[in-house]
């Protein structure tokens, strides 16, 4: 649309002119000018889009990013022309003084060129507290300049309306949605892991693996402490209704939180609380599937927490072990994958999964496998000398048993924490999709849910495998199931979450 009408500039002559604005550059500055909308819808959390897809405000980042990427595209090819065509006529000096449009056009190009810079992903992860601080002020300034650029040519009012009434709008609704949440009191616990412990407690619902974003007015304000930040919750709302974070300080907000937490234990701070926002998907039928698998990463682990639970807490399954209803309540299998440099992190991260097993074993039966990786070898005391690196460092294996009435059930925990390690996501994936043979020598099709949450390199890894166990879901469709085991999963579901914000 950009690049394939022809001419690029106009053939003016003498005798003939059709104008001083190149037809590519004319071009190029509408389809700049009709993303804008776009742009600022999707950058809200509560946007018009969310609303009507029921796509979260995070997983629309992607396109959020990429909008405006072409925007920026658009308005360089916007710019060069009118350069090239005033030093082709030799005039450049003219319009710069004379004609708004230039200078107001260099100063829109000015904070547009840092928001995009500044916003690749290594960019933005390096800087960013910074990037967060001063963002909305480069934003700011660059609507300004664009809209006296713009000089309410033809119809581009029509497209600053459309912004004006769009973004003020979602502000408007995630202002009022934390004002009705009222005021809430954080608890802060210092961790032996480095982690913070935040416990909220709340009347508001949410579902596995949401997140909120949290305002602490009552710490020193700044610009860092006074806007929001996101934390995934870790917990399911049951008869306390407290929502759990674990949080790991870096920079920024978090290293602030972790000073409280350790010059004051049990410091508790009055915060302001937005959302739920994120999650799985609300429609998602959890007894549906006999496989879960959770793919976590460092201080990612802690989403893998409420999901857990959720998949723990499930009443008594009516479909069996081979997909089909009516039969015999079949075993769910549970894989935990988790890795992590630090040894401390991973004792943590063990230590809650015992803990959650043991508080939400029900007469479903459940086997679930827990494999922790520690992949760093620095500072590691092998338990037995003679283990080398990859060896097992902690081979467990246990079971936690609950009574409930007449009936008593058993749920099988399994322990392996490895160090010097990866895990074979790959391999993981393919087991957990792959259906289990029978003595009768059929095989049972399994309805596989994966969840993931961690380093970028580790989400696409789990993409990768869990597309390759889809695509063998589809070549299955084409072929007649004889049971004979040749076949993939019956269903694969997939459900990711970032690891930074």
């Amino acid at each position: 649309m950009t690049l394939g009408p022809q001419p690029y500039y106009w053939p003016n002559t003498e005798a003939v002119s059709y104008g001083g604005s190149p037809p590519l550059a004319t071009r190029s500055g509408w389809m700049a000018l009709a993303l804008l909308p776009f742009i600022l819808a999707l950058s809200a959390k509560a946007n018009l889009i969310s609303v009507l897809t029921g796509v979260s405000h995070e997983k629309l980042q992607v396109f959020h990013h990429w909008t405006s990427y072409a925007m920026f595209a658009l308005a360089l090819v916007h710019t060069f022309p009118f350069i090239v065509y005033n030093i082709h006529k030799g005039d450049m000096v003219k319009p710069w003084k004379t004609e708004v449009t230039y200078w107001t056009g260099v100063a829109t190009l000015i904070p547009q060129t840092y928001l995009t810079l500044m916003s690749l992903p290594a960019i933005r992860n390096r800087f960013y507290e910074f990037f967060k601080a001063t963002h909305f002020l480069a934003a700011i300034i660059f609507l300004i300049f664009f809209f006296i650029h713009c000089d309410f040519r033809l119809s581009s009012w029509d497209y600053f309306l459309a912004t004006a009434t769009l973004y003020p709008t979602s502000l408007l609704l995630s202002t009022l949605r934390t004002l009705l949440h009222g005021r809430h009191t954080a608890t802060l616990t210092s961790l032996p892991s480095g982690l913070i412990l935040i416990r909220i407690p709340t009347t508001i619902p949410w579902r596995p693996g949401q997140h909120i974003f949290i305002r602490f007015p009552s710490l020193n304000l700044n610009p860092l402490t006074a806007s929001a930040h996101p934390f995934t919750i870790c917990s399911l709302p049951d008869h306390s209704s407290e929502m759990v974070f674990y949080v790991k300080p870096r920079r920024g907000l978090t290293a602030r939180l972790g000073d409280a937490a350790l010059e004051s234990p049990g410091f508790s701070s009055t915060v302001l609380v937005e959302g739920p926002y994120g999650g799985v998907a609300g429609s998602l039928d959890w007894a549906r599937f006999d496989t879960f698998v959770f793919v976590t990463g460092g201080t990612g682990g802690g989403f893998s927490f409420g999901v857990l639970e959720a998949v723990l807490t499930l009443g008594t399954n009516p479909v069996s072990a081979g997909g089909q209803a009516g039969g015999q309540v079949g075993v769910v299998s549970v894989y935990i994958v988790f890795a992590t440099r630090s040894r401390g992190l991973a004792e943590w991260y063990e230590k809650e999964i015992r803990a959650r097993v043991g508080r939400w074993a029900r007469a479903r039966p459940v086997n679930v496998e827990l494999a922790v990786h520690v992949t760093s070898t620095s500072g590691l005391v092998p338990m037995v000398s003679s283990l080398g690196s990859g060896s097992a460092l902690l081979p467990v294996s246990d079971s936690v048993e609950k009574v409930g009435g007449n009936q008593t059930g058993k749920t099988n925990l399994q322990i392996q924490i490895q160090s010097g390690t990866r895990p074979n996501i790959p391999d993981i994936i393919t087991t957990a999709t792959t259906p289990n043979p029978t003595p009768s020598g059929t095989s049972n099709p399994k309805r596989t849910a994966i969840f993931t949450c961690g380093p970028a390199s580790m989400i696409a890894d789990v993409r990768n495998a869990a597309a390759q166990a889809q695509g063998r879901v589809f070549a299955s469709s084409y072929k007649d199931r004889d049971r004979s085991g040749s076949g993939g999963a019956e269903e694969v579901y997939l459900h990711t979450e970032p690891f930074t914000y």
